[in-house]
């Protein structure tokens, strides 16, 4: 590995790191008022404030089967 490149990467890292935390330390407190701050109404909101990721991935996968002609993974030739 070349050490040019790892240092570059470290430094880049470190100094993206150092953006973050001063923005953090500036950036004011937000405190909302509790009637903007509303409960989920379907189980599709709940889900999405429990597990973003799973639900996107489902989302995905529905889109994916939806179109399953266009997908040739789906007819095992790739």
């Amino acid at each position: 590995m070349d050490w040019n490149l790892l240092g570059v990467a470290l430094l880049l890292t470190l100094s993206g790191l150092y953006f973050l935390e001063t923005e953090l330390t500036r950036a004011p407190l937000q405190e909302f008022p509790a009637r903007v701050l509303q409960p989920a109404r379907t189980a599709l909101e709940r889900a999405w404030q429990t597990e973003p990721v799973q639900v996107f991935m489902r989302q995905l996968l529905a889109a994916r089967h939806r179109r399953s002609d266009l997908w040739l993974m789906d007819k095992a030739r790739f």
